[in-house]
């Protein structure tokens, strides 16, 4: 007997479909047929809920990238202050990563792929601004409060970010000969050690 599946349970099937097929075969090389028979429906089923795979592959990254970064953002607002919060930041951030592999798998193909498809490039522009602006304003707290010195805010959180995505892209292209989560927490404290306020 059929069972009768909601649109977002049906949407999220074919997300963790659609996962699977572009980890393994890269966004070109995977078509809606291969996605379909993942998800065990038809080729109309898919479409039913997306116009093309580049609506499916845009709404994959919003949907992924915006529940990952909600997980993260959880951990932060756990902490009673700016720098509690981007204390739990630095600790857990190899290990958030390490729970969340394949879901920033996709997104490192979905990055390299803005650099050629503009309507990729507005989404990946989009993630960066927010994500800038949420650190930014736990720095602006924390010199609110005294914690951090007197800095340019969106300065350092850019700086939080690029050494973020430095991370993400080794991790994935090049073979490592150290722990990488262990370097990450280091490259993160550096920047933390530079911005608290000691006076």
């Amino acid at each position: 007997m059929a069972v009768n599946k909601s649109p977002d349970q049906r949407r999220e099937e074919i997300f963790e479909a659609a996962l699977r097929c572009f980890n393994t075969s890269g966004y070109y090389q995977t078509s809606i047929d291969q996605i379909a028979s993942e998800a065990g429906l038809s080729k109309g089923g898919i479409y039913h809920h997306f116009k093309s795979k580049k609506d499916l592959v845009i709404q994959l990254f919003r949907n992924r990238v915006n529940s990952y970064f909600d997980y993260v953002t959880a951990e932060l607002g756990s902490q009673a202050d700016a720098a509690g919060s981007l204390h739990v930041l630095v600790e857990k951030s190899g290990e958030i990563f390490k729970a969340h592999e394949p879901i920033l798998r996709f997104c490192l193909e979905f990055v390299a792929m803005s650099s050629r498809e503009v309507d990729f490039r507005e989404e990946v522009a989009a993630m960066y601004h927010h994500r800038v602006e949420t650190i930014a304003a736990l720095i602006r707290d924390g010199i609110k409060r005294g914690t951090f010195k007197e800095l340019d805010a969106e300065a350092v959180s850019r700086a939080l970010y690029f050494l973020s995505m430095g991370f993400f892209l080794s991790y994935f292209t090049v073979p490592l000969d150290f722990d990488p989560q262990i370097q990450h927490r280091l490259n993160m404290k550096t920047i933390m050690n530079g911005i608290i306020n000691t006076e």
